[in-house]
């Protein structure tokens, strides 16, 4: 077993269902009406499907959305679906579910209406409920419209497949087949039948084969009957195989799936064996940089156990690539040299755009930089990009306040560059929400008292004028309650522990307590502190499974890791998550970026790839109560739940 060496000083189904359907534009696009807002109405749908792509459904439903608040009639019914459908595919259920109670099947043609049918399997999948996404597809195959009849398929094998009727999946992508013509959705497809195949015993395979030769439902039921039976006797597989070749010459998988299984290959991905991790471990970025290699190497030495009985041990060389962007490069390519398979990082943002930039046809080897570049669009098909980006949590802020169906918020951030870059991202993609920000003020994170700027968030200065003026009139000395302004749905609050328990307080002070208060992870230690946090109660924060110890695949356990890292762990905790996420991709990538519909339950959240290669998190929510964060349900719309 070879294990890490320190150079130059150095997931049956997914815990979250990642339904495999290829939501398409073309299956639930309304066209555009024919009228003088045909044009902007175009630019919606166009907009709406560039943001599907790039993983932001929110916004994209928010598109289909806009165009259904000024449609009437079937058009209107036909955009709410199309809102419902793309919300599906981002696992918002409560909000997917009370979009399509806006729609009545009534005034749906009859094509529309099994397009309803299908989103509502979608939605039942989600909620894990084959059966009642089986009774929404019960339709006959022959009135399916050809643009969705590979859409229903796909969804209809992963419904039989939850409900354990591996046989009716098989069958199912069986008929899909006919539908693809794309060489990587036909691949997945082969991948998919296989994995349902997997979980039948050698003799039900025996036993459901009853058409002869070139049935391709039989021809694959046969096949892996002769692949479980074989498995232990190579030379008796090669000649089973050729066997199989000769009676179904003709087969689908008679060419690139049969030779994946000659070789004896995983059929998800291949196994990297020589993984080089770069990370500036010296320098100004040393010690978060170490807390990635430690939570990388915690996740190498969890996954060796228990890939123990497989053998599968790969090579792991650690290598230090400096603050210095062309000392990196030159690290960069001395692991190459030495024959590294697959890259992790590096961390430094400066370098990431270097490599992105360099490899923007095609990387060297596959490789996973831990930052971003500030380019959002295509890169090299093997460069991936994998992070903590304050951003993306600034935008699940506003997307959850949008899933819980509010419209008017107030900003409250700190003086600094971090905090305009939380702001900034915010108020844009809140914009793109169709919601209004009624103002924004900055505070300073160095003061104690932060009651000028929350005066001023709620207005309750021009509430003093009122009274001082009532009192100059009337030369009266009123009573007098001040009120803040009435024009608030929701607070976004950026800001660190230090300054959350101060602000919360003098919220509440100044009438605001009933006003719902949206924090991103920064706003918790990541450890609990229930004496200083009881301050912060009602806040609402999203964060990662990592931190609330609920993540749902086997992980490193965070005791062990302090103990043995104490003095860098507790700072560094959610980087520690990060490192262990990136030994866990490595294996995982290739099937994310082949099936764009993959999450996968990690501890830093529930992760995706978009189209540009760029990995996105799905964050958990808590709210703190009696100092204490407790999770809450994934964004239930118009919650009773009130702190």
């Amino acid at each position: 077993m070879s294990r890490p060496e320190t150079q130059h000083n150095t997931l049956g189904y997914l815990a979250v269902l990642a339904i495999s359907a290829m939501i398409s534009a073309c299956s639930t696009t309304p066209q555009p009406p024919l009228s003088d807002q045909a044009d902007q109405s175009q630019a919606f749908i166009e907009q709406a499907e560039i943001s599907s792509a790039k993983g932001n459904f929110v916004i994209a439903a928010q598109s289909y959305l806009a165009l259904a608040q000024q449609s009437s009639g079937m058009e209107k019914q036909r955009y709410l679906l199309a809102a419902a459908a793309i919300i599906t595919r981002g696992q918002h259920v409560a909000r997917a579910k009370a979009t399509m109670d806006q729609i009545d099947p009534s005034q749906l043609n009859s094509d529309d209406q099994l397009r309803y049918s299908l989103t509502s399997a979608r939605i039942a999948l989600l909620e894990f409920q084959p059966d009642a996404a089986l009774d929404q597809l019960s339709a006959a195959a022959e009135t399916i419209p050809a643009e969705i009849a590979s859409d229903w398929h796909n969804t209809k094998a992963d419904a039989y497949a939850m409900a354990g009727n591996y046989l009716e999946a098989t069958r199912e992508r069986v008929l899909l087949e006919e539908r693809l013509s794309d060489p990587a959705d036909i691949r997945r497809n082969h991948h998919q039948i296989w994995q349902s195949l997997s979980q039948l015993s050698s003799s039900a395979m025996e036993t459901f084969r009853t058409e002869p030769a070139p049935d391709v439902l039989s021809g694959w039921l046969e096949l892996g009957y002769l692949y479980k039976t074989s498995l232990n006797n190579p030379s008796q597989l090669e000649l089973q195989m050729q066997a199989w070749l000769d009676n179904y010459p003709m087969h689908p998988a008679a060419d690139e799936f049969i030779a994946e299984l000659l070789m004896r290959q995983e059929i998800q991905f291949e196994r990297a064996e020589r993984i080089a991790l770069l990370l500036p471990l010296s320098g100004n970025f040393a010690n978060p940089a170490k807390a990635v290699r430690d939570g990388f190497l915690a996740s190498y030495y969890s996954q060796i156990d228990s890939d123990m009985d497989s053998g599968y041990a790969p090579e792991i060389r650690i290598y230090d690539t400096t603050d210095d962007v062309s000392t990196g490069l030159v690290v960069y390519q001395q692991a190459l040299a030495d024959g590294a398979d697959f890259v992790v990082g590096p961390l430094h943002k400066p370098l990431v755009e270097e490599l992105a930039n360099a490899n923007a046809e095609k990387s060297a080897v596959p490789t996973l930089a831990l930052n971003y570049s500030s380019n959002e669009g295509k890169v090299a098909n093997n460069f991936f990009q994998f992070g903590l980006l304050p951003e993306d949590e600034a935008r699940q802020v506003a997307e959850r306040a949008w899933l819980e169906g509010y419209n008017n918020a107030v900003i409250l951030t700190p003086e600094g560059e971090w905090g305009e870059r939380m702001l900034t991202t915010f108020e844009q993609h809140w914009h793109q929400l169709d919601g209004k920000v009624v103002d924004a003020q900055r505070y300073q994170a160095s003061m104690h008292d932060f009651s000028g700027p929350v005066i001023s968030l709620l207005n309750i200065d021009e509430s003093r004028q009122r009274k001082q003026e009532l009192e100059r009139l009337t030369r009266l000395d009123l009573k007098f309650e001040p009120r803040r302004r009435q024009d608030i749905d929701f607070i976004y609050l950026a800001a660190f522990p230090n300054q959350a328990r101060q602000i919360r307080p003098q919220l509440k002070f100044y009438y605001a307590a009933d006003i719902p208060v949206y924090s991103s992870s920064h706003v918790f230690s990541g450890e609990q502190n229930p004496t200083q946090d009881r301050d912060m109660d009602g806040i609402i924060f999203c964060d990662m499974p990592w931190v609330f110890s609920s993540s749902e695949t086997p992980q490193p356990n965070w005791q062990t890791i302090t103990n043995i890292w104490q003095s860098n762990a507790i700072p560094f905790k959610r980087l520690y998550a990060m490192g262990i996420d990136a030994y866990r991709l490595i294996n995982y990538l290739n099937q994310m970026h082949n099936n764009p519909e993959a999450h996968l339950s990690a501890a830093t959240g529930n992760l995706y790839l978009d189209d540009s290669n760029r990995i996105h998190r799905q964050l958990l929510w808590a709210r703190f109560k009696s100092g204490k964060p407790r999770l809450i349900d994934p964004a239930p719309l118009l919650s009773d739940e009130k702190s």
